[in-house]
């Protein structure tokens, strides 16, 4: 965890030096709903889904190049083999691309996106076990389509990630999840 909060930490001191260099300043403010297919126990084909939204920001500090925060919860009430229950929560920072593409044209043009971002997951409830109440590594790496509606709002229409999480299973301590969400976006920009 100290770890994850000195890369942050190291990270946004970049992103703030590099802004500071820029005449404008710009980002977003993200609310989304997630669905995580996840894994059950491990050498198991119970897998399940889970349910919740997250919510993020991002500051532009050179050209299509962001800064990304991250925080999200999915859960569950019903996680195989045993049916219990399941709450996952990741604190997450990295870095985010935005693609240029030349195809569309207009206001409502389709803006896709890449990022990598990471940090801690924390499992909680009985179908956690030896995980429960600990924070393992975490990584979510894809992309999505955000689709302005005005100057201020867009909608993500589509997120996929693929989401690793690092929790103990008594195999090989992580799981290779499945991320797909939807949301509203809010943009901002400011001059010096």
């Amino acid at each position: 965890m100290r770890s994850f909060l000195f890369c942050t930490i190291l990270l946004l001191a970049g992103a703030s030096a590099a802004m500071a260099q820029q005449d404008a300043y710009s980002g977003d403010a993200a609310a989304a709903y997630h669905w995580v297919r996840s894994n059950a126990g491990p050498g198991q084909c119970g897998c399940f889904g889970m349910n919740g939204g997250g919510g993020s920001g991002s500051w532009n500090f050179r050209g299509p190049w962001s800064v990304v925060l991250d925080i999200s919860a999915e859960h569950t009430g019903s996680a195989p083999p045993l049916n219990n229950p399941l709450t996952l929560v990741s604190y997450l920072a990295g870095a985010r691309y935005q693609i240029p593409q030349p195809w569309f044209q207009g206001n409502h043009k389709p803006q896709p996106f890449a990022q990598m971002i990471l940090g801690a997951a924390h499992a909680a409830g009985a179908e956690a076990g030896v995980a429960d109440g600990s924070y393992r590594f975490a990584t979510r790496i894809g992309g999505g389509i955000d689709v302005p509606l005005n100057e201020h709002f867009a909608v993500r229409v589509v997120q996929i990630d693929y989401y690793l999480t690092t929790f103990v299973n008594a195999t090989n301590d992580h799981q290779n999840n499945l991320l797909v969400g939807a949301g509203i976006v809010y943009r901002w920009s400011r001059k010096k």
